[in-house]
């Protein structure tokens, strides 16, 4: 009897445990007391919710850890699509975060990245701001802007009283105004441009002199970083020119040792361009001499450039009797203004302003580029012209809107080149004054060809003939920005400088 009841025991006993077994695996797929860590991720590292990255991304649950998905993220868009909420301190976050959405979410997005990171469907939203108000519509030849430390410096003519000076951070916000007072007797200023020199920035302009009526004076200004003057704002004088229209260009040289100054003349019917250079300070190192002579009816828009190799590339545009009798003349100049070289003439369109930049070679190292455009008429183009000395042509980068194709505006990024142009149309209305019946668009062009418009709205910008005009830059984090302006007859006459932030990778 014993050994019989031993053995029913024994089998009892089996049993039991095998349903204990059962009801424990039961309740432990039906109950989950929060998921097993992995011993590779990291629960909550303290990442802010408004933080990108992934330091604080915790294990959401998985199949294999026997822990269910959380639900589905507020957000369904851009980087966000598809997040569930991630388990955090022992819970599911109730708003998702950049623990749910990724190391590519922001709450508010800065990146430009080609990523929609704060997932309301904008990919790299652009950026426009008002930037401040002017008293008159500066022409192109009278604006200008320049890289400095921690932003950038513009300067702009807008009255006869001084030069404007805006500075900026290094995302184009304003940081402050002032203003370059000048002589009375000087006005008014039609050329300013910014030069970095070995000595640091300088503003190089030119003056109709009031009292005499007739004679132009080019000056050089030192200036700090912040845009301030060094010394008397008047600067020095570099050149005196007996003219009622000057046309005065200034560029540094690669080194920033060497200014070199360029002007149209035309002194008893002879059409000439001279040049001369000078240091950083204003001494004169090669004095005026003749760069240019035409027997043209027109010489004029001389534009000079530094190259890498600390030559001087130099251009005027000529011309003749005809509207299609146009050159566009270009010669190189060594550090003392001597000819190297033959010089070039590039038959163009009527109204083809040209832009220099030194862009790489595909042979390696840099070469002297020239865009320009061509203007009015059904098939308005952009080109560009390389190998300028050894019979490079024209290559389009671009066609247009059927309009005016504005000066262009155009940089060498570090990611190649930028372009921006404002296709400006005639708008005429009745009774209204001539400047403003203009409207336009702005469009810009990646280094990868991807023609982009940015203007600020589906109705075209009310402009200014003066605004012809765009200044570019490269900010951080492959950003760009672009100043340019804006005018009205609503309500009564006014101008306006905008500032633009947009990403074009």
């Amino acid at each position: 009897m014993q050994s019989r009841m031993t053995s029913w025991g024994g089998l009892w006993g089996s049993l039991s445990l095998m349903v204990a077994l059962l009801v424990s695996g039961c309740g432990s797929s039906t109950s989950p007391s929060g998921p097993e860590q992995d011993a590779g991720t990291q629960v909550d590292a303290g990442t802010d919710a408004g933080t990108t990255g992934d330091a604080g991304v915790a294990d959401a649950g998985t199949v294999d850890s026997g822990v269910p998905e959380g639900a589905p993220c507020e957000k369904t868009q851009g980087v966000c699509a598809g997040a569930k909420r991630a388990w955090v301190d022992g819970a599911y976050e109730p708003v998702c975060t950049a623990r749910s959405y990724g190391a590519d979410y922001e709450a508010t997005e800065t990146r430009c990245d080609g990523l929609d990171n704060d997932c309301d469907g904008v990919t790299d939203p652009a950026t426009w701001t008002e930037v401040a108000p002017m008293k008159w519509a500066p022409y192109a030849r009278s604006v200008d802007s320049l890289p400095v430390e921690g932003g950038f410096l513009m300067v702009y003519v807008d009255s006869p009283e001084g030069i404007q000076v805006l500075r900026f951070d290094e995302s184009l916000n304003l940081q402050g105004t002032s203003m370059i007072p000048l002589d009375p007797g000087f006005s008014p200023v039609t050329e300013a441009q910014l030069l970095r020199t070995s000595r640091g920035p300088a503003l190089y302009f030119t003056a109709l002199h009031f009292q005499t009526g007739s004679t132009a004076e080019g000056r050089l200004v030192q200036l700090d970083e912040q845009g301030a003057p060094i010394g008397s704002p008047e600067g020095v004088v570099l050149f005196e020119q007996p003219t009622t229209q000057p046309a005065a260009r200034a560029a540094a040289s690669v080194d920033g040792q060497r200014i070199s100054v360029v002007w149209a003349a035309n002194i008893s019917g002879v059409r000439e361009v001279q040049g001369m250079l000078v240091d950083p300070a204003g001494q004169v190192l090669v004095p005026p001499r003749v760069l240019f002579q035409s027997d043209s009816p027109n010489l004029h828009s001389p534009r000079v450039m530094g190259m890498g190799d600390g030559n001087f590339l130099v251009t005027a545009y000529d011309e003749g009797e005809t509207v299609d009798d146009t050159r566009i003349r270009l010669r190189r100049h060594d550090r003392e203004l001597r000819l190297v070289g033959d010089e070039r003439r590039l038959s163009v369109a009527f109204g083809a302003i040209p832009t220099l930049l030194m862009m790489p070679a595909k042979e390696g190292g840099e070469e002297p580029v020239m865009l320009y455009r061509e203007p009015d008429g059904h098939n308005p183009r952009l080109h560009e012209v390389r190998h300028l000395f050894a019979g490079g042509t024209p290559v389009t980068l671009t066609s247009t809107a059927w309009s005016q194709s504005s000066v262009l505006g155009a940089t060498m990024t570090s990611r190649g080149l930028q372009l921006a142009w404002i296709t400006m149309g005639y708008m005429p209305v009745p009774g209204q004054e001539s400047g403003f019946i203009y409207e336009g668009r702005l469009w810009g062009m990646s280094p990868s060809g991807v023609v982009t418009d940015w203007t600020p709205g589906p109705a075209p910008m009310p402009l200014h003939r003066n605004g012809e005009w765009v200044l570019m830059h490269e900010l951080p984090g492959h950003w760009m920005g672009a100043l340019l302006m804006t005018a009205t007859t609503v309500p009564p006459e006014a101008y306006t400088l905008h500032s633009l932030r947009y990403c074009a990778p």
